[in-house]
């Protein structure tokens, strides 16, 4: 986990210790969760985005297709400027999602 204070982020004393970043890797697949800025109203689906990274293409496919099923495609999953395939979509419940499947090995 990466608190604001970790990121150089924190406004004010009380910000320094709220998670800003949490990091959760099994196998070639990472989870990351990031929360939104503490003054931003909080709005379920619209205070955090879920990350999935990893260079299992067919594995990290298959979760961009079945996220995005009855939600939003925001950003196809296509090949990027910094080499991985990325992409972005809500899900059916509103939560944002970011894939990207890394192009180193």
């Amino acid at each position: 986990m990466q608190t604001f204070g970790d990121a150089n982020m924190a406004r004010t004393p009380a910000e320094k210790t709220m998670i800003f970043h949490a990091d959760l890797r099994a196998d070639d697949i990472s989870l990351m969760a990031s929360a939104t800025m503490p003054e931003r109203k909080a709005t379920f689906g619209d205070n955090v985005h879920m990350s999935l990274t990893g260079n299992d293409s067919k594995r990290l496919n298959e979760a961009f297709n079945k996220l995005s099923k009855g939600g939003r495609v925001d950003m196809p999953l296509e090949k990027q400027f910094w080499g991985d395939t990325f992409g972005m979509l809500t899900d059916k419940y509103g939560v944002h999602w970011m894939i990207d499947i890394s192009s180193q090995q």
